[in-house]
């Protein structure tokens, strides 16, 4: 369980404490800072009581601003998300199953090019043999231009 009571008696979660010292330009402190908040109140709703609606607000109104905390520690930083991983969201998927499919996707491409290039490689050697084969002359020069690529 992360809960527990900091020195001054405050509640924080486990190594999410570093966050109410986020410096300016600490992005990810300020993310970390906005997590913290948003669980505080998710806690405090799963808890609710008709007497703690002013300390919901309360959090609440924490948590947006360290929403704009997280703004100005991003400054001008452009972030773009693929729509794939905002759709997986969306539907629940695990944002680490999207990086891991993307990973296997990468692999499988990976083995296509390579699988190309091997076969362009035979090609290649196969047209070299015959034309070696049909045009003996012409295929020593092409060997002789290949292994001097500067004299020409």
């Amino acid at each position: 369980h992360l809960d527990h009571f900091g020195a001054e008696g405050t509640r924080v979660l486990g190594w999410w404490r570093r966050s109410s010292l986020m410096e300016a330009g600490d992005p990810e402190g300020a993310v970390r800072g906005a997590l913290t908040k948003i669980h505080s109140v998710e806690r405090l709703v799963k808890d609710f009581s008709p007497g703690s609606s002013e300390e919901l607000v309360q959090r609440l109104n924490d948590f947006v601003a360290s929403l704009g905390k997280v703004r100005e520690a991003t400054g001008k930083t452009e972030v773009e998300f693929p729509v794939e991983l905002i759709k997986r969201l969306d539907t629940g998927v695990n944002p680490d199953k999207f990086v891991i499919d993307a990973l296997h996707t990468c692999v499988v491409e990976n083995q296509k090019v390579k699988g190309k290039a091997t076969n362009l490689q035979k090609f290649h050697d196969a047209l070299v043999e015959q034309a070696t084969a049909a045009f003996p002359v012409e295929a020593e020069a092409y060997r002789k231009l290949k292994s001097n690529p500067g004299s020409g």
